[in-house]
């Protein structure tokens, strides 16, 4: 299909039709997931925040391939309210976590690493409801 330019006045010349797109050399990787049931707010934050940021940072092969980036982004419960109260639907997870790598091979090569399996997944039990709900990925 092809695509038919819409007449627009630009306000931003580095956003018009001919100007080719500011390219990123990066995949971005974001993770969206839930709490456990079990867990409150506080206590998943907290442990998100903290315990798991370290033992990501930590892991050996997050240098060796070196990530790009990585960050947490915690949806509070008065944010999603927030976001209700201006008639907009609430994405139904709790956090997402979004890591950016050069090339695919290093996010495989992180995911499949000894360290990411024994120390990441072992932890998720502790605050993430993975194996009811799921992490759904973006990916692009």
């Amino acid at each position: 299909m092809v695509h038919n330019k819409i007449h627009h006045q630009f306000a931003n010349p580095r956003f018009e039709w001919d100007v080719k797109e500011n390219y990123q050399p990066c995949i971005k990787l974001c993770f969206f997931f839930r709490k456990l049931p079990s867990v409150s707010d506080v206590h998943f934050q907290m442990h998100y925040n903290h315990v798991h940021a370290d033992l990501t940072v930590a892991c050996e092969k997050f240098h060796a391939v070196k990530i790009t980036r990585y960050t947490q982004t915690y949806q509070s419960p008065e944010m999603k309210e927030r976001v209700k109260s201006l008639g907009m639907e609430v994405l139904d997870y709790d956090a997402c976590s979004t890591i950016w790598v050069r090339r695919w091979e290093d996010w495989i090569e992180f995911a499949s690493s000894a360290e990411y399996q024994a120390a990441l997944m072992p932890d998720a039990d502790h605050f993430m409801d993975y194996k009811t709900s799921g992490i759904k990925v973006m990916a692009g």
